[in-house]
């Protein structure tokens, strides 16, 4: 019997898949190491992940998805193929080299008290109410503020910067034509907003991300103007949507493991293994960005054909229990070894220690201040088929202790 012949069908829009899409894998999973699906095989399970992820000869498949939907040319194309994740070779070497300096561990350490006053301040507003939307009142707010403060955009600017992001974020859906007047008209405020505040900061520079690109712009290796925009916008764009669904999951997730919101609130020296855990066990990034083979590709003993898509599922590989020992399980006390999430090889995300950071700082004093917390009202769930996905209501009810 042929490989293919024993992978199962994987119907990734589905009723199955979109009620419970980690049962959905976990099926396929242990019936084979790839699915088929309507976009190509979708790998499941951790080793095989983890070698699509470090191959150099899959590349990243963003202007295929924009040139299946008849967008070949014009200001989203050439976004498109702009963004970090979408080079290759030696140019996505130094462009990584040239930024990589800003998103060490020990710089964001120094953002920690920044990062706290930010969840006091949104926490403060919310614990008398006795209930909110977790994810109006302060997941997206809080993950919007750390961003901008980080980047170097002013408080001031983060209603418009939401709506930019929002309509850039369109940019990786199945809807490109349909949006495309929209997405362009906020693309291109944004490039004028980003010209004034690359300006600025070359007059004055101060201890952010754009004065970081200006010095190295002004360097021996430069970045080009159409670089330097790009990569403004890639950090806008990978550090808020993924950032505020990852903690939708985390809300989610915690109600339904109350004990463990208790044990958070009682050991907040967990916080980095809770940060780790929870991105591990329901990730926002639940299906990976697809790859494309720019060369016959062979893993597993397969091999995927040069101009194959390649979906490496992120969230089926990290309950894989090959690797994690009772994956389904949820205990931020378990010291597991590295999950999938923030990808890996070349691509592996810029932004990890900050997202980590952000976790490790904010899920804590959550439980803390807010304690135990239930459903007050039905979730709204973002499908679990697009790039980055989480509630974007999360209505709850709690009893803040005194403080």
């Amino acid at each position: 019997m042929a490989d293919s012949d024993a992978c199962p069908v994987l119907d990734l829009h589905g009723p199955a898949f979109l009620a419970d899409p980690h049962a959905a894998l976990r099926a396929a999973r242990e019936r084979h190491w790839y699915a088929e699906t309507a976009m190509g095989p979708a790998v499941l399970r951790f080793q095989e992940v983890q070698a699509v992820l470090s191959r150099r000869t899959l590349r990243s498949g963003g202007p295929d998805s924009l040139a299946i939907q008849g967008i070949t040319e014009g200001p989203l194309a050439e976004l498109m193929a702009s963004f970090l994740l979408n080079s290759e070779g030696s140019t996505h070497d130094r462009l990584r080299r040239l930024v990589g300096r800003s998103f060490t561990m020990r710089r964001v350490e120094t953002l920690r008290p920044l990062i706290t006053g930010i969840a006091h301040a949104l926490i403060d507003e919310i614990a008398a109410r006795g209930r909110c939307d977790l994810v109006a009142a302060f997941a997206d707010p809080f993950a919007r503020s750390v961003l901008c403060a980080f980047v170097g955009f002013p408080p001031e600017a983060q209603a418009k910067v939401r709506r930019w992001t929002g309509d850039i974020a369109l940019l990786f859906g199945l809807g490109v034509a349909e949006h495309r007047a929209r997405i362009e008209a906020s693309l291109g405020e944004l490039h004028a907003y980003v010209d004034d505040l690359v300006a600025a900061r070359r007059r004055a520079p101060g201890d952010d991300l754009v004065s970081d690109l200006v010095t190295t712009e002004a360097a021996s290796d430069a970045l080009s103007q159409a670089e330097l925009r790009a990569m403004i916008i890639t950090f806008l764009a990978a550090g808020s949507d993924p950032v505020l669904h990852q903690f939708g999951h985390a809300f989610a997730t915690f109600l339904a493991h109350p004990e463990q919101w208790r044990l958070l609130a009682e050991a907040p020296d967990l916080a980095g293994q809770a940060a780790e855990e929870i991105v591990r066990f329901s990730p926002a990034s639940l299906i990976g960005l697809p790859r494309v083979a720019t060369d016959d590709v062979e893993i597993g003993g397969h091999v995927f054909p040069c101009g194959s898509f390649v979906l490496p599922v992120l969230g089926a590989a990290n309950r894989d229990p090959r690797v994690f020992v009772e994956p389904d399980r949820f205990d931020i006390t378990s010291r597991r070894r590295p999950h999938l999430t923030f990808g890996g090889g070349i691509h592996h995300c810029l932004g990890a220690a900050l997202a980590r950071v952000e976790l490790q700082i904010a899920l804590p004093l959550l439980a803390r201040r807010l304690g135990e917390f239930t459903a007050d009202g039905p979730a709204v769930w973002l499908p679990p088929t697009q790039a980055v996905y989480g509630p974007v209501q999360f209505p709850v009810a709690y009893h803040a202790p005194a403080a």
